[in-house]
């Protein structure tokens, strides 16, 4: 390979390891966030049927 060749290859490879660093901290904190929503809107829920329930 030339100089050239071999520069674009790393430059390449360097890509594609800092893609796949930027794949796994979206993935983890999004996963993280759905989490969340799940929880509050679990917890929403329960306050509601209490409220309901107090209500009659």
């Amino acid at each position: 390979m030339t100089g050239l060749q071999t520069f674009w290859t790393w430059i390449f490879g360097l890509s594609v390891v800092l893609f796949f660093l930027v794949e796994v901290v979206v993935v983890f904190g999004g996963a993280r966030d759905i989490g969340d929503m799940l929880r509050s809107l679990l917890k929403h829920a329960e306050q509601e049927k209490g409220k309901a329930d107090s209500d009659r």
